[in-house]
């Protein structure tokens, strides 16, 4: 065989065992996917979030710690999550099997063989090598699932000293995949026009066969069934993937103090993070799998008149009668091959957050942020780190070739896989690793901005990222790295009351300049110039990235308040590892407000994009007709928040 002249059904194997890595992570049929969230929030909902000279009490304190020393009176809040339930759907995808020629030593003149590669049971394939494009089902379900309510609390100590502390439930995901799937090899070999060793088949079906210098050839065509043989080997790929990640800051702890119209706080948050990787992917052979059958020519090759004979004698040349069965055992039932992907990681720090406001006059303030002063990070330490493939080898021993195997006479039995296992940490020329230390530097800001209240209440808010953002690339093999600097957004916000009505309008849009990035394709590149061209037309400094509305109504000492708001910063959020920001998994949201007295509700309602995602997946299609979206297909995240001020 080219060019080596490995055995067939080595190479049945080899194929096999290397379609099932490459497709193992394609073709997982069950899979359960899991996201946990706590409790949200919108202290100031229709202006927006993140401004440093707005009071919202303890809910501000993310924004400017010193905001908790404006507190007028003591409050403590209570949050109660409600997620949007379980959806299972069914998702086709196709995938196209493959096959191709068995080649034999070079100078042979016929066509060797063919092999296929089916993704199929051997029941399901029938004989033959026909491959075609089948159709894989994959069944999934999805959860958005809350892990418990927040709760916050502030006191005000005295009239210059306030201290604040609340309670912040993790988030965290889970990715589940299981699953078995067939990779079936078989192979047709054809021996017409080979060579092995001391005997050739001709064009003419007829076996040759040197010893001693002299040629001996059949009378006439050898047995069809020796000329034509099929080899079948199916394996099966079982798939268990169980991938976690959690994140929790359990609480923030603030202190803030004024002393005239200067106001500096200080806040406290720890934070901590693991991650459970532990995938395993076996292949297994079929415990219905037969031995690997060839026959070869049954005359003893060191003994002339034995050949002549065979030659000469069509019931032997002719016939099964002149021929071996030679089994090729394979371990039915037996895992052949390995691979797994698997750690754990942890890490832990704490955040701190010092901020100042600074009253000019009875309607100017101006606030700065200094947030993650001291430029924490998250250090993440791997335990139980592996990485690798493994699996058994061709057994060689007995026979080290094709043409070996062949040859007349010898043994009848041999044992295709070895107990010998290889290990190795490549698949396909890719490194498998984990890395023993993962560092994820948190978000280092600086936010300066200003509010007027009078006439309107309008703030103003420049926040500048010194953390860049690294995106880690995979095209064609190579490995490069996108990174994103001098990220930062403006915010401005306003409320102005409706003519003399006791009604109040309120809105806020955070814009993004263009921030520098590195590591872009020339196209990439051009579409965010392209984009951020159109924004410079309409003379805004940035691209909007976040957008609020709403309105507050006075009814008789009750006041009601609603809003809505669209916010494309989750992914950023997400990017820099900012699981303590408020507006996290915030897309698109809604907010009822009721507040009397001392009493403040509100209920918050924002889409649930996977939720969604996976309602309309699962939904069934008209017949006759394809699936339309609807309003009742899109899907909720809700909290039911209560304040109350003493």
């Amino acid at each position: 065989m080219k060019p080596t002249g490995r055995l067939v059904s080595a190479m049945i194997f080899l194929f096999a065992f290397s379609c099932l890595v490459q497709a193992a992570d394609l073709n997982f049929p069950y899979a359960s996917f899991r996201l946990r969230l706590a409790p949200h929030d919108d202290p100031f909902p229709g202006l927006g979030n993140y401004y440093t000279t707005i009071a919202k009490g303890e809910k501000s304190v993310l924004w400017n710690p010193a905001s908790l020393a404006k507190l007028q009176l003591s409050e403590a809040s209570l949050a109660l999550p409600m997620v949007s339930g379980l959806y299972s759907y069914e998702k086709s995808f196709k995938v196209t099997e493959s096959g191709g020629k068995i080649e034999f030593d070079p100078g042979s003149i016929g066509n060797g063989g063919n092999y296929g590669l089916f993704y199929r049971y051997p029941s399901d394939i029938g004989s033959g090598l026909t491959t075609r494009e089948i159709t894989v089902i994959g069944h999934s379900s999805y959860a958005t699932e809350t892990t418990g309510q927040n709760f916050s609390s502030a006191l005000k100590v005295n009239n210059w000293v306030t201290v604040g502390f609340s309670s912040n439930s993790p988030i965290g995901a889970d990715l589940s995949l299981a699953g078995a799937f067939p990779v079936t090899a078989r192979a047709q070999i054809n021996f017409i026009g080979q060579k092995l060793g001391d005997m050739t088949i001709g064009a003419d079906g007829k076996l040759r066969f040197e010893f001693g210098g002299i040629v001996y050839t059949s009378e006439a065509a050898v047995w069809s069934s020796f000329l034509s043989q099929e080899a079948t080997l199916p394996l099966i790929a079982f798939s268990e993937l169980r991938n976690n990640m959690t994140c929790q800051s359990p609480y923030t702890a603030s202190i803030a103090s004024k002393i005239g119209n200067f106001s500096l706080g200080l806040n406290m948050v720890p934070i901590s993070a693991n991650a459970n990787i532990d995938n395993d992917i076996r292949a297994v052979v079929d415990a219905d799998t037969s031995n690997i059958y060839l026959y070869t020519p049954n005359f003893d090759p060191t003994n002339q008149a034995d050949i002549l004979n065979w030659t000469t004698t069509e019931a032997r040349y002719g016939t099964s009668n002149g021929y071996t069965r030679k089994d090729i055992k394979v371990p039915a039932g037996d895992v052949v091959g390995t691979a797994k992907y698997r750690g754990f990681y942890q890490a832990s720090t704490t955040r701190f957050d010092l901020g100042g406001m600074y009253d000019v006059t009875d309607w100017l303030t101006v606030g700065l942020v200094l947030e993650n002063l001291t430029g924490s990070t998250l250090n993440f330490k791997g335990n139980g780190l592996a990485t690798f493939i493994s699996y058994r080898g061709i057994s060689t021993d007995e026979s080290a070739n094709f043409d070996d195997l062949m040859k007349p006479g010898g043994k009848t039995e041999y044992n295709l896989v070895s107990d010998r296992w290889t290990t190795t940490s490549e698949a396909g020329g890719t490194l498998l690793y984990l890395e023993p230390e993962k560092n994820y530097e948190l978000p280092k800001r600086l936010r300066y901005g200003l509010a007027l209240t009078r006439p309107w209440l309008i703030a103003i808010d420049f926040e500048q990222n010194s953390s860049p953002i690294t995106i880690r690339q995979v095209q064609n093999n190579v490995v490069s790295d996108v990174v994103i600097r001098d990220l930062s957004f403006i915010r401005i916000g306003l409320e102005t009351q409706l003519l003399f009505l006791p009604m109040w309008l309120r809105g806020g849009l955070t814009l993004m300049p263009k921030p520098t990035i590195s590591g872009l394709t020339a196209e990439a590149q051009k579409s965010i110039d392209d984009a951020y061209s159109k924004v410079s037309k309409f003379g805004l400094p940035g691209f909007p990235v976040k957008f609020d509305l709403g309105t507050n109504l006075n009814a008789w000492g009750t006041l009601v308040g609603l809003s809505f708001g669209l916010n494309a910063q989750s992914l950023i959020s997400v990017l820099q590892f900012d699981t303590t920001n408020i507006d996290l998994s915030k897309v698109l949201f809604s907010n009822l407000t009721i507040g009397r007295d001392a009493w403040l509700i509100s209920y918050i309602m924002q889409i649930d994009p996977l939720a969604t995602a996976a309602a309309y997946g699962s939904k069934p299609a008209v017949a006759g007709t394809g699936k339309k979206f609807e309003a009742s297909d899109a899907k909720f995240i809700q909290t039911l928040g209560v304040t109350y001020r003493f």
